[in-house]
């Protein structure tokens, strides 16, 4: 989520956070720490230097050693039979009362991971159990591989250290294992499950990527963003310890570290913004490779020659090197399908150790606060579309950010065949509570949404914060390689895909079509340059006021 909200194309939600964020910078000078140990700063000039390396340099990284994607191996593990150990829909509480964490959260073919757990009751008996999530017949997962026995033992818990106020957790190896060929590419929950049935397990995300053969799709996972979130500690890029928001706020930690367990909010962003799109494809056999924001900033490389690229629902925090990687591939063709919305919103810098291994992800959300803008300036870490960067995420999605905390009713303004074959919609059908919490819009001339963006479906309202209507838009551009960038418009279409969405259930209607144009979409994209097949007709920018004289008016999230 952006903070605070606002709209983006009045240049309203960038003046508002600047103004806030130089209020906290004096708060956060003159007030206490919330108890934060002397240390170091976290945030290192290594990573603003390997930021700015060209993306034709791949950084330090795992190699895959043996091969885990063979010809026609989708097909053979849609076949296989699954388990229905994985939750499915809105539990409030993904985490038992044993947690724990991974040394990466990104794995190759051959490579050996650490798990490192804490338990909150003594000494527990818990296995390790990695589901590999997919369709399986609907059962929704698969057990790919389960440890021995493990005790889990109570870990002391860290505390916030440095100015960057860190929490990092130095927690012992509890278990190590290695990923190898009976391991195929997907996304994976590793289940930190007790033996004692009476305790709920946690569970911990972690993606395969391919080696061997490649599939037409590729899935980025949105880790960075579950990082940001993450409060594990007390404390996320959010907020911190505070009697008021203003005081949560200057006690934020500046560098999210991936040393420590996913924590509320962050394990609610996997499972509910970019879980639904993985089964979501296994669900209709399209073959799907996954990685993540921080294996892809290691290896932009990932996307050359990729014929679709996938995003979640909730991609919020990239990298230079993830930006300028996902503008190549779209210039050389690749298509780009963002199925959410507040994408591209803050830019990072991801810490890594010697041997390329993430372990934390910078972000300071004030020019001044970031001691490597001036040595650094494209990696400050601000909104891509304040200064110095002054670059618009519009430009490459099609649509800028526009409202938080709102909900709405779809309303279709185009129907392309390709896009809305066997959907039965037709402009004008209205798709109800298809827009939830976060939503883009096409931004008007003069800025920087492509010239030839088509909108599909449009909606308007007011958010939590505002008492003016922002207008939402899903829309869809060709570019002039030949790629075609769809652009969903808000956080709630993928889980909106099986209606497992936060604070409503998806009215059956609105799921089914959301569905269908998803794989009408796919189906499209399953080629490059599809919007060679599928060329966009550009729509005229239509006013909030323009909106609320013909569409129903969305409201604050209730």
């Amino acid at each position: 989520m952006s903070l605070p909200a606002g709209s983006r194309r009045t240049r309203l939600g960038v003046a508002v956070t600047a103004t806030l964020l130089a209020a906290v910078t004096l708060l956060t000078a003159c007030s206490g720490s919330g108890d934060v140990r002397p240390g170091p700063p976290a945030a290192k000039p290594e990573a603003a230097a390997r930021e700015v390396a060209p993306i034709t340099t791949d950084l330090a990284a795992p190699v895959a050693t043996c091969v885990n994607a063979t010809p026609g191996w989708s097909a053979r593990e849609d076949s296989q039979a699954g388990s229905a150990d994985l939750p499915h829909g809105r539990a409030r509480e993904w985490t038992g009362p044993v947690v724990g964490y991974l040394d990466s959260v990104t794995a190759v073919c051959g490579q050996t991971l650490t798990a490192h757990l804490s338990s909150d009751r003594g000494d527990t008996k818990v296995r390790l159990r990695a589901l590999r999530v997919g369709y399986y017949g609907g059962a929704g997962s698969r057990l790919v591989w389960q440890s021995p026995v493990i005790l889990a033992r109570e870990q002391r818990k860290a505390q916030a250290t440095g100015p960057d106020r860190v929490i990092r957790e130095d927690w012992p190896v509890s278990s190590r294992f290695t990923v190898g060929p009976g391991w195929p590419p997907g996304l994976y929950v590793v289940q930190v499950a007790p033996l004692d049935r009476a305790m709920s397990p946690s569970y911990i995300p972690l993606v395969v990527r391919t080696s061997g053969t490649r599939s037409p799709y590729l899935i980025v996972t949105s880790d960075l963003t579950w990082m940001a979130y993450n409060s594990y500690g007390g404390r996320s890029l959010y907020g911190g310890p505070g009697a008021s928001f203003a005081e949560r706020l200057a006690n934020r930690s500046y560098v999210a570290s991936a040393d420590r367990p996913l924590l509320r909010t962050a394990v609610e962003q996997f499972f509910g913004m970019d879980l639904p799109i993985a089964r979501f494809l296994a669900r209709h056999g399209l073959a799907a490779d996954v990685t993540t924001d921080s294996s892809l900033d290691a290896e932009p490389s990932q996307l050359q020659g990729q014929p679709t690229v996938v995003i979640g629902g909730h991609s919020e925090y990239w990298t230079k090197r993830m930006y300028d990687a996902a503008v190549a591939a779209r210039d050389a063709g690749t298509n780009f399908a963002f199925l959410g919305a507040n994408e591209i919103y803050w830019q990072g810098r991801i810490e890594r150790d010697k041997l390329g291994r993430m372990t934390g992800l910078t972000v300071f959300k004030d020019q001044r606060l970031d001691r490597h803008a001036r040595a650094y300036p494209e990696t400050t870490t601000v909104q891509w579309r304040a200064q110095p960067l002054n670059r618009d995420p519009a430009s490459l999605v099609g649509e800028g950010m526009a409202v938080v905390g709102v909900h709405a009713s779809y309303v279709v303004a185009n129907a392309p065949a390709w896009l809305f074959t066997s959907s039965g919609l037709k402009p004008g059908d209205a798709l109800p509570l298809a827009v939830g919490n976060e939503a883009d819009a096409q931004e008007p001339p003069g800025d920087h949404s492509p010239l030839s963006l088509q909108v599909v479906l449009h909606a308007v309202g007011r958010g939590a914060d505002t008492h003016r209507p922002s207008e939402i838009t899903a829309g869809y551009y060709s570019a002039p390689s030949g790629a075609g960038v769809f652009s969903a418009g808000t956080t709630y279409w993928t889980c909106g895909l099986d209606s497992t969405c936060p604070r409503w259930d998806t009215p059956a209607s609105t799921s089914a079509a959301l569905q269908q144009i998803t794989l009408n979409l796919l189906r499209a994209f399953a080629v490059p340059r599809a919007g060679r097949l599928h060329p966009s007709v550009a729509t005229p920018y239509l006013t909030p006021s323009q909106l609320a004289e013909r569409l129903p008016m969305g409201g604050p999230m209730r």
